[in-house]
């Protein structure tokens, strides 16, 4: 009877008003800080309206940086132990997908519209089965100091032959005419997606479809060639770039210290956040031949769930919140592409201050291209970003650079490395 009075009692109370279950909380690693930048501050406001429209879950959010997060995740998993929901930018899905480290979403993502997204459905599936949601789209576009340009009395590039023309007309100890980064760290990823890109423009790839590296061709050399003529030839660029990151290099676009330099679309509007303001501009970047668009791979963050979640229907609700097109108007107002359809219908879209979405939107409609990258490519990037080194600092031929990053790959990936 005291069992029974006990069981009554606490039935009671959770009927009660004011009694409320405890939340269910989701682990959710971002790639950047929340903090009061343009990105972080619409992050704080998201996760604070989906906790509101969902009192039953609470997300913890933790920042995980881009040059970590692979290798976390995968020795997580290996100890059983992941967070519900990750940010992996999409050049690392097939990494986790031979790690299983995450898990396909198929059996969670119900009814969700297939057709709605810029880039098409598969993109993100591996083996027919669908493992991550795209949260933004990206390309590597070419962003300028109008300010520096306009004093130099020098035009925006179209080519890479006006490129090394111009940036080495403005170069000087001042302000480097064009910025690019051949540091490894942070996963080389600056030099990943410009060299991705620019063999694309050669009319070329890096690696082929089982992952071996098969750039030692004219469109490999191309790059290679670009790198060395930057620095020596055309004088548009000096040796500190064997050191510079991404931060490097957005801190040298933001100062005035570089004119021009290849960055993704995601970075426009923090960088006119900067003292740069309206003097920070973008363009397509340079292509090989006079009049002919560059084509771009197109780049972007996802969201997986990770293989040992507690909460998978949390996670996936979290998911689809987080690329639903109310959540992805308020990304692209802090200068992240949306990646779908729908949210190009909003009235915002129409206003000045989103031209530049638009006309990315329109660029990778006609220009871009997606593609799924073998689990090797990070490790494809360090070797590229030594051998380049060897260019800048120790005077190695383009074409010996580009035979050791093959032959190093390559030879890497038969011993498993």
């Amino acid at each position: 009877m005291k069992l029974i009075r006990i069981a009554a009692w606490a039935l009671a109370l959770a009927c009660a008003p004011g009694f409320a279950a405890a939340a269910t909380e989701i682990v959710f690693w971002n790639n950047f800080k929340v903090d009061k930048s343009p990105r972080g501050q619409a992050m704080t406001d998201i996760v604070s309206k989906f906790e509101a429209k969902n009192p039953d879950i609470k997300v913890r959010v933790e920042t995980v940086p881009f040059a970590t997060v692979d290798a976390n995740l995968i020795q997580g998993a290996a100890a059983g132990n992941t967070p519900d929901v990750i940010k992996i930018y999409n050049v690392a899905l097939s990494l986790h997908v031979a790690a299983g480290s995450i898990q396909p979403l198929d059996q969670y993502l119900g009814k969700i519209d297939k057709t709605d997204w810029l880039l098409p459905w598969d993109s993100t599936v591996f083996d027919g089965k669908k493992y991550a949601l795209p949260s933004e789209y990206r390309f590597f576009a070419l962003m300028y100091r109008k300010d520096v340009l306009d004093k130099a009395g020098v035009q925006v590039p179209t080519t890479w032959d006006e490129m090394c023309k111009a940036a080495g007309t403005i170069n000087s100890p001042q302000v480097m005419g064009y910025g690019f980064g051949l540091s490894q760290s942070q996963a080389a990823s600056i030099l990943l997606e410009w060299a991705d890109d620019m063999a694309l423009a050669a009319g070329g790839s890096w690696l082929d479809d089982k992952g071996r590296a098969i750039a030692n061709n004219p469109a490999g050399l191309k790059f290679m060639t670009t790198v060395a003529d930057l620095v020596g030839k055309c004088k548009a660029s000096s040796q500190a770039v064997v050191g510079y990151t991404y931060e490097a290099v957005h801190q040298g676009l933001a100062g005035g210290t570089i004119a021009m330099a290849g960055m993704g679309t995601h970075r426009y509007e923090a960088l006119r956040a900067t003292a740069a303001k309206d003097n920070l501009r973008w363009a397509p970047p340079p292509s090989f031949e006079k009049g002919k668009a560059a084509p771009v791979h197109v780049l972007g963050w996802t969201f997986v769930m990770g293989k040992h979640t507690k909460h998978p229907e949390a996670a996936i609700k979290f998911m689809e919140y987080m690329t639903s097109p109310e959540v992805q108007v308020v990304i692209a107002k802090a200068g992240e592409m949306p990646t779908r359809k729908s949210t190009y219908n909003d009235p915002w879209f129409k206003t000045p201050e989103a031209s530049a979405m638009r006309d990315w939107a329109q660029y990778i409609a006609r220009n871009g291209k997606v593609g799924q990258y073998p689990s090797g490519w990070l490790n494809f990037g360090q070797i590229l970003a030594s051998e380049s080194q060897g260019i800048v600092l120790k005077g190695v031929s383009p074409a010996q650079a580009l035979a050791n990053v093959v032959e190093r790959y390559n030879k890497a990936q038969a011993e498993g490395k």
